[in-house]
């Protein structure tokens, strides 16, 4: 997919997840609200923990989509092989680093609350509000560059145009919630 597309995904999703290493070489791999501002990916957590801890580590930040199960019996009335899921991915790749700067870190808590909490309700997270200041500095504020930002939809481009007309229609027949969306997706995709 497109990078446009790939940043449209993340920004749709409820959340994201992260994969790292702590410094002894353990996995970690954690569920994470996250939001796109100056050109990375930015999360806060407590300042301390593994989170903190992979600091300047390289990570994996990925989300992904379920657009729809396919069962097998659509392709072939007896082998279980065909049963497949289309779904749309994205990914960054890079270290984790801190942001310092209380603008960026302020603007990025900002769109953290507009994302997760869009009725508003609250005064606009700024980094010269002295209400803020200590709330702001408090928080281990970090991010992953969008540098290295990749997508892939897997939506039947690698069947016959026979087996994806049949694929839509069963979609469309199927009629269960979001099918219509996906057969409007493998049709773009083909």
């Amino acid at each position: 997919m497109s990078r446009e597309e790939a940043l449209r995904l993340f920004g749709r999703s409820s959340h994201v997840h992260l994969a790292t290493t702590t410094p002894e070489g353990a996995p970690v791999l954690r569920a994470l609200h996250m939001v796109v501002s100056d050109g990375m990916l930015c999360f806060h957590s407590a300042p301390v923990g593994e989170k903190h801890a992979a600091l300047g580590r390289e990570a994996v930040v990925c989300v992904e989509e379920v657009i729809a199960e396919v069962p097998s019996y659509w392709s072939d009335p007896e082998l279980a092989c065909p049963a497949t899921t289309l779904y749309l991915s994205a990914q960054v790749h890079g270290p984790i680093v801190e942001i310092t700067d209380p603008a960026a870190r302020a603007r990025a808590l900002q769109r953290l609350m507009e994302r997760y909490q869009p009725e508003g309700g609250h005064r606009p997270i700024t980094h010269d509000d002295p209400r803020y200041a200590k709330a702001v500095a408090g928080l281990f504020l970090a991010g992953v560059s969008l540098e290295r930002l990749d997508g892939k939809g897997k939506l039947a481009q690698n069947r016959t145009p026979a087996a994806v007309a049949s694929l839509v229609e069963r979609l469309w027949e199927r009629g269960a919630p979001g099918d219509a969306r996906a057969a409007a997706l493998v049709m773009r995709a083909n």
